[in-house]
């Protein structure tokens, strides 16, 4: 995935061109091996957008869970 796609998405859609090291799956798999796979599933985001994505989505789960 880093090599078809060498910066980080997240980035290019604020203008900047920042090198990505970390591949994301854009919907959670939850296990699913087809869409764990799956390439159009992926996307390179740098450590900075990864980390701030995942905390997002953490947060949102445990919004959830508390109702």
């Amino acid at each position: 995935q880093l090599l078809r796609e060498p910066f980080c998405r997240e980035c290019a859609r604020r203008g900047l061109r920042v090198w990505a090291t970390d591949v994301d799956h854009i919907v959670d798999h939850k296990g699913d091996w087809a869409l764990f796979t799956d390439p159009a599933n992926l996307e390179s985001l740098c450590h900075r957008c990864h980390s701030r994505k995942t905390m997002a989505e953490q947060w949102q789960k445990r919004r959830e869970k508390r109702g």
